[in-house]
């Protein structure tokens, strides 16, 4: 609920925000979340799914070890090797995503999502399909599923691809975290779960004034620009290896600039011992209670804390 507040303190127009937005956005994601951890048939389900992502993963470790040998085996006797081991899965995967779409099994899951999102919430066509494919694709491929209309888009609906961009992962980005460990049962059950939350979080910020061009309907049309199933394979390859390089090249900035930021802070730490002696800590304190109203405890909220400010 403070949550929720600090959404209406931020939103554009308070007196706009539909209540059926926030009321199936909350209600969604708390069925869900009883169906999934509470209801045995639910639980027995989502291990199942889990389970089954886990393995397709798994053939991954097939390519990474033909091509790097020890060091892309899956359980290696060097130890695990990030770029070698868990990086490969995000070209499989884009590969095998390809294949889905040019078969046009995505298209039929991805209907399915927006369509419930456009009969239960009220959003536009647009912004649910949207919103669907970001449960699957990148933050940059989704809006290109409703490229012809998104020069027509009201203000609401670019603040809801936007924030569906930001509130997802793409299916590659997630078999890198099922292949580093993380259990697949609980990242299928919260990339589902934010799509209703995606679009509740959207229209408390920035509310519906205005009236969407596709209010009412959700039309799928991803265009096919492979030739067979073998091109499909081979673009998707060739994309999950862009998305590979980028990932590898930000890690090694990004931790590279939190060190010497680290540097820097524990120089200063070391003439003021009141100084924070990392960036990790002063970011803790900030969002410390925010970690606290996600549900963690007291005394783990400044690690998470933290690890919400790095993110």
């Amino acid at each position: 609920m403070l949550i929720l507040g600090i959404g209406v303190g931020l939103s554009r127009n308070r007196r706009a925000i539909s209540g059926r937005v926030v009321a199936w956005g909350v209600g969604l994601q708390l069925l869900f979340a009883i169906f999934v951890l509470r209801v045995p048939i639910g639980t027995r389900i989502f291990s199942w799914l889990g389970a089954t992502v886990t393995k397709i993963l798994s053939f991954s470790y097939a390519g990474s070890e033909f091509v790097f040998g020890e060091i892309g085996k899956q359980h290696s006797s060097i130890g695990v090797v990030f770029a070698f081991q868990i990086m490969p899965a995000i070209i499989f995967v884009s590969a095998l995503f390809a294949i889905m779409y040019y078969l046009g099994i995505m298209q039929i899951v991805v209907k399915a999502f927006a369509v419930a999102m456009n009969k239960i919430m009220g959003a536009s066509g647009a912004e649910s399909l949207n919103v669907a494919a970001s449960i699957f694709m990148g933050q940059t491929e989704a809006p290109l599923t409703i490229r012809p209309f998104l020069p027509r888009m009201t203000r609401s609906e670019l603040m809801t691809v936007m924030t569906a961009g930001m509130a997802h992962v793409s299916g590659s980005i997630m078999a890198a975290y099922i292949a580093f460990g993380i259990e697949a049962r609980h990242l299928l059950t919260a990339v589902i779960m934010t799509a209703p939350g995606t679009i509740m979080m959207a229209k408390i910020l920035e509310p519906e004034t205005e009236v969407p061009e596709t209010l009412g309907g959700v039309k799928v049309e991803i265009p096919r620009t492979d030739v067979n199933v073998l091109d499909a394979a081979a673009r998707g390859t060739s994309e999950g290896l862009q998305l590979m390089l980028n990932v590898i090249a930000m890690l090694i900035s990004f931790i590279a600039l939190i060190a010497l930021v680290n540097g820097l802070f524990g120089w200063i730490h070391g003439f003021a011992s009141w100084f924070p002696p990392t960036l990790q800590t002063v970011l803790g304190w900030i969002f410390r209670p925010i970690a606290w109203v996600m549900g963690v405890p007291w005394h783990d909220s400044g690690v998470i804390g933290g690890l919400l400010g790095e993110r």
